[in-house]
Formats: C-alpha cells, sequence, structure tokens
C-alpha cells in the first residue's frame, strides 16, 4: 500500500470556501493553529516537492525522494510512518528527537550556543563593568559625587553627568544598537555578520574607556559599549531561536539571560578584583568580546535566514549538521518554505495572492516569499510593524514584556548596584560584595526556568516571577531603614537574594526569549529591534533618573514605587500577552498572532477570570476554560473503502498539562 493510498490517515483537503490564509493570519478569531500542507492532497505535493526540488537547484545537497519523504513527515507524522518505506532507522531517529536533552544535541549546535552564551556573557560583563568603576571615575574626572561617602556632599548637575555617562549606554543601544539589527543581517550577511559587528564595538568601547580623562569621552565610550549591546541583544536571541528544535526551543533560548546574568557576576567579580583601577574594571570586558570575534567564524548561519535569502542549498547543508539526519533536515527545510508562503500573504499587495496560495501546491509558485522580501527595504519592513494586525499584536506584546523587565525593578541593581548600595551608607567594599553576590544570584536562580520554560510556559513564569517580586521588593527597600549596620547589611543582603531568586526565571529569562520568538521570519530583526528599542530606552529612563530619585525621596521610597510597578506589569501581561508554550514552530505563531487582542482580553476576562476567583474562594462550580489556541485536525475517515465519509471539523484542543491557565 503506498503512502497516497492509505485513506483511512489522509487528512481531509480543505474546502476552498474555508478562511483564505490572509484572513486567518489577520484576523484568526477560532484561535486555530493550521498548517498549509493540508490544504493539498499529498499525491500533489509530491509533484509539488519534486519541482521545488528542481527550483532550488537541491540535487547536489539532497536527493529528491529524501525531500519528498521530509515533506511528508512534515506534513503528517502518524501518516508518515504508517507507509511502508519507514525504516526502522527512521523510526529510531525520531524516537531519538523527541527525547533528546540539550547536551545529546549536535556539535554544530552546540558550537552556536556556545557562540551565543560568549555574546550574552560580553553582554552582561559590559553592564557590570561601569558599576564598580562608578564609585571611583567622578572624583577622578572632578565631578562631585561622592556615592561611597554621600556625607561629603552631592552637586545636583554632577549627579545628572554621573547618571548621564550610565545611561547612554542604554540609549545608545535603543537608538542605534538595536536597529543596526536589520541592515546588519541583510548587508553583512547574516546572523553571524551582525554578531561580529557587534562585537567590534563592545571591544573597541570598553578598550576606549580605560583611556578616557574627561566624562565627556568616557561618555562617547560607553556609547559604543551601548552600541555593540543593543546589536548583540537584537540578534543572539533570534539566531539562538532559529538553530532551536522546536520540541527543546525554550530551554535553549534560557541561555541568553542565564549567561547574561553570569557575565554580570564576572563583571562584578573583576570590579572587586580591580576595585582601586577603575579603568582596569571598564576594560576588563574586553576578555569576552575577543572570544567572541573568534568564535563567530566557527559556527554556521542561521537556516532560516538562508532560506529568507533563497540560498535553500546551504540552509539545508545546515539544518543536517544541526538535526544530524537528512530526514530531518528535509521535514524542517519543507515545513519552513511551506509556511513562509503563507506567511507571503501578510505582505503582499497583489490582488491574486490568495489564489496563488490556494493554488501554490499545483502552480509551483515556490518563490513567492522572496519575491515580497525583495521588494522590501528596512525601514518598510520596520513600518510593517504596526501598519499589518498580525505585527502590531506583536509588537504590543513584546513591549509589553520587555517594559515589565524594567517595571521589575531588577535594574536598579544591575546597572547601578555598587552605587545604589553605597548610597544607602554601605560601604565601598561591602557594596561591592553585595554587587556580586546579587550577580551569582541571578546566575543561579535563571536556569531555574530550564526545567519549565516549555511545560509551564513563558506567560506563566512571567507573571508569577512579577508576583513574587513585589513583595520581595518591599521588603529590600524596608531593610534599608534598619539602623545596626551589620544587622542591615545581612537582611539587604537576604531579602536581595530571594527577590532574585524571584525575578530570575521569569522577568529575567521571558522578555528577550518571547520576543525572539513571536515574529514572522521577514519582520524578525526589525521587530526584535523594537522589542530591545524599549528594553534599553527604559534601562535608560532608569540609570538616568535613579540617582536622582533616590536622593530625593530615598531607596525605601524608590524601591516601593518599582513595586508598585510589578503589579501594573502583571496585569498588562495577564491581559495583553499571548502564551507561546505550546512545542510548534516559529511560523506557527502566525497564528497565535492572528488572533485580535480584542478576543484575548475576552477570554482573561470573561473566562480564566470567573474561573480562577471560584478556584480562590474554594467554590468552584465551572470546568477548567478549554484554551484558546487549537490546531486543526481534520481528518478523512472510511470504513473499508476509498470513498470519501463524513469529515470531522472539530479542531483539537491543546493539552492542558501544557497549557496552564493563567
Amino acid at each position: 500500500m503506498s503512502y497516497s493510498e492509505n485513506r483511512d490517515l489522509v487528512p481531509a483537503v480543505k474546502e476552498r470556501k474555508r478562511e483564505p490564509f490572509r484572513k486567518l493570519l489577520e484576523n484568526n478569531e477560532l484561535g486555530i493553529i493550521d498548517s498549509p500542507l493540508q490544504w493539498i492532497d499529498p499525491e500533489i505535493q509530491d509533484v509539488n516537492v519534486r519541482k521545488t526540488h528542481r527550483a532550488y537547484r537541491l540535487a547536489s545537497s539532497v536527493s529528491e525522494d529524501m525531500l519528498v519523504r521530509g515533506a511528508r513527515l512534515a506534513r503528517d507524522e502518524e501518516l508518515f510512518l504508517s507507509g511502508p518505506d519507514v525504516t526502522q532507522f527512521d523510526r529510531d531517529v525520531l524516537a531519538r528527537e523527541k527525547t533528546s536533552t540539550v547536551w545529546q544535541q549536535s556539535k554544530e549546535m552546540k558550537i552556536i550556543l556556545l557562540t551565543c552564551c560568549v555574546a550574552a556573557i560580553a553582554q552582561g560583563w559590559d553592564q557590570a563593568s561601569i558599576t564598580g568603576a562608578n564609585l571611583l571615575w567622578p572624583a577622578d574626572m572632578g565631578l562631585e559625587v561622592n556615592l561611597a561617602h554621600p556625607e561629603k556632599g552631592l552637586k545636583t548637575g554632577d549627579v545628572w553627568k554621573f547618571g548621564g555617562v550610565n545611561a547612554i549606554t542604554y540609549f545608545a543601544a535603543s537608538s542605534l544598537g538595536a536597529w543596526i539589527s536589520d541592515p546588519l543581517n541583510e548587508y553583512l550577511y547574516g546572523r553571524r555578520g551582525a554578531l561580529f559587528v557587534a562585537g567590534i564595538f563592545s571591544f573597541v568601547g570598553v578598550i576606549g574607556c580605560a583611556f578616557c580623562h574627561s566624562w565627556h569621552t568616557l561618555f562617547v565610550c560607553r556609547a559604543l559599549v551601548g552600541i555593540g549591546m543593543g546589536a548583540k541583544a537584537s540578534v543572539v536571541p533570534i539566531f539562538e531561536s532559529e538553530i532551536a528544535p522546536a520540541r527543546i526551543r525554550g530551554k535553549l533560548l534560557v541561555s541568553w539571560q542565564t549567561f547574561t546574568a553570569l557575565g554580570i557576576a564576572l563583571g562584578n567579580a573583576a570590579n572587586l578584583i580591580l576595585r582601586k583601577y577603575w579603568r582596569w574594571q571598564t576594560a576588563s570586558g574586553f576578555v569576552p568580546a575577543v572570544i567572541l570575534l573568534t568564535l563567530v567564524f566557527m559556527c554556521s548561519e542561521s537556516p532560516r535566514w538562508l532560506i529568507k535569502q533563497g540560498n535553500y542549498r546551504k540552509a539545508f547543508e545546515v539544518l543536517v549538521r544541526l538535526r544530524r539526519h537528512e530526514l530531518l533536515a528535509a521535514r524542517d527545510l519543507y515545513y519552513i518554505h511551506a509556511q513562509i508562503q503563507v506567511e507571503a500573504s501578510l505582505f503582499s499587495k497583489r490582488a491574486d495572492v490568495e489564489t496563488q496560495l490556494h493554488e501554490w501546491g499545483t502552480d509551483a509558485n515556490h518563490d513567492m516569499y522572496q519575491e515580497e522580501f525583495k521588494k522590501t527595504s528596512a525601514p518598510q519592513r520596520v513600518l510593517q510593524l504596526f501598519t499589518i494586525n498580525r505585527n502590531r499584536r506583536a509588537a504590543l506584546a513584546s513591549f509589553v514584556v520587555m517594559a515589565a523587565q524594567q517595571m521589575s525593578g531588577i535594574n536598579v541593581f544591575a546597572f547601578l548596584a555598587a552605587s545604589f548600595l553605597a548610597d544607602a551608607g554601605l560601604s565601598s567594599i561591602d557594596s561591592l560584595w553585595l554587587s556580586l553576590g546579587f550577580g551569582i544570584a541571578n546566575f543561579i536562580f535563571s536556569p531555574i526556568a530550564y526545567w519549565f520554560i516549555d511545560s509551564k510556559g513563558r506567560r506563566f513564569l512571567l507573571l508569577a516571577s512579577l508576583l513574587g517580586c513585589f513583595p520581595m521588593l518591599l521588603a529590600t527597600g524596608f531593610s534599608f531603614n534598619i539602623q545596626d549596620k551589620s544587622a542591615k547589611i545581612g537582611v539587604v543582603a537576604t531579602f536581595l537574594m530571594l527577590f532574585t531568586l524571584a525575578y530570575s526565571p521569569g522577568g529575567g529569562v521571558i522578555p528577550f526569549l518571547y520576543s525572539s520568538e513571536i515574529w514572522p521570519l521577514l519582520s524578525r530583526e526589525g521587530g526584535m529591534s523594537w522589542a530591545c528599542f524599549w528594553n534599553f530606552f527604559l534601562a535608560g529612563i532608569l540609570a538616568l533618573t535613579v540617582p536622582s530619585l533616590t536622593k530625593s525621596i530615598g531607596n525605601t521610597r524608590v524601591l516601593g514605587v518599582f513595586a508598585g510597578l510589578d503589579v501594573v506589569a502583571f496585569v498588562a501581561v495577564w491581559l495583553l500577552v499571548p502564551g507561546t508554550q505550546e512545542i510548534t514552530t516559529l511560523e506557527d505563531m502566525n497564528y497565535v498572532f492572528g488572533v485580535p487582542t480584542r478576543r484575548h482580553v475576552e477570554y482573561q476576562v470573561k473566562s480564566v477570570l470567573p474561573w480562577k476567583l471560584q478556584q480562590i474562594t474554594h467554590q468552584s462550580t465551572r470546568r477548567k476554560p478549554a484554551a484558546l489556541y487549537r490546531w486543526e485536525k481534520n481528518r478523512q475517515r472510511v470504513a473499508g473503502t476509498n470513498t470519501a465519509a463524513a469529515v470531522q471539523r472539530t479542531p483539537t484542543r491543546i493539552n492542558d498539562a501544557a497549557n496552564p491557565v493563567l
């Protein structure tokens, strides 16, 4: 029996009267996650795959038959495994994929992850390198700040200059560094080229800081560091998300925040070791920058970026090295190809786009997506973040999660830890030790997300984190009122560690991870730039204003303000941020963000909230609300004949265990 003859498992072909792709991606009221491969007959798909193989000249990379088999697997694994040409080796490969851990991934995957982890370490080190120097450089450059000894006097104008030097890093990251991601990817050959340029900015910036003799030149050098930081943050998370297997994508993306936290810890350790030499403190960040610039030449390019450029041969070769098996590489290549052709409907202005999409399996419109990509420029792709409904929802969600990270209050300690603690009356050495403890705690607690990110989900972890940050931040603030110095250090350190425990696995890990996943491929660089812009811009506002705000209202009230902002952030995330925890490809996110924001808010307020309130009061009479997002699984069943029987049209509900309602 052939693949197409096993009719009891063949998914029913969707009727043309169903919602067109463009409408499904822009106004997905039912929350259905679909696959374009289900729109055509298996026999026609096989013909189409062979045309795709010839169109992209894949003969030198993969056989035609292997690509056909990979496309069948992408369409329906159950149907594929029922076919007669499936070997035991194929079954073993698929079984291992479902159980393999991060440590069992391919060598190529590990090299790319190592490169991204070193970039994250450089990111954290760049942030921390100025925190210890803040205790010394103002006096060396004639500013009357004296954060280590506030009783000696503070000069308001100099405090603003001090804040400006700290803030410019994040303003440069938001205004320049984040936004150069798209042109760097387009003109400097992809993620690797963009990452190399980001590393150059970081290296030059930190070395330049060591040779500054005025706050003006230090201001410029920290701006260069900021450009590198913004570019790295816009590239690394999407690089990781694009090479990761769907099943463990969340686990791999935890590495960005975890190793950024490690970089902060290492930077603070360098600050402590070099506490008498602020120039060496600022320059110490050259170590990870040099390693990053070396590793960039050892890793492969993102296969999705290569597909976007129409280089399918190279993309397949990279996928083989990442997945270690041609069958899995062929599956991923063809599924990405199919979904991005549908994605083109979001951007195309052609009147016949829907006809082409309905006929894409028969008319061999294989390069529709690449044609649309070539018509756009970086500014146009940024503009599309706001002119396309699906993108606007992603832009709103990414803004909320990035703002939530800054509203949590964590960066009061991450960016200004030594000076903030010194201003509270602690000695320079005590504040440096507490800064180091904070960095180590952030590094230790961030990987907690590894065990929950793909089961509980991104949104759940972020909400739980913000809920925990609120009381811990209040307690940390009140601890500054303790009069006994030794007791104050112990209590502040304890609640600071507990606050970090609440923050790291959610508020720390989720924002960049989430923002890297939710964009269509054509808008991914611009979308991540948008998200990073808000993160760094708000961080710059904090770095600029917190010193003066602390001087005006004191440490306790400052932390009280951020505790209140935690509550605001919790409500915003709960209402406006869709969950993306299910094990789906990046391309499937198009259907999630096709659901109108209004529909998501309605679901939270009218379905989830009443159920939760009854759970809290132990008076639950409601059933758990059905999941908002569902996969369409239409199957045609026959009983002993090849004639069509009833078509079942009940969308499969997402597994409740993997979709906690919150």
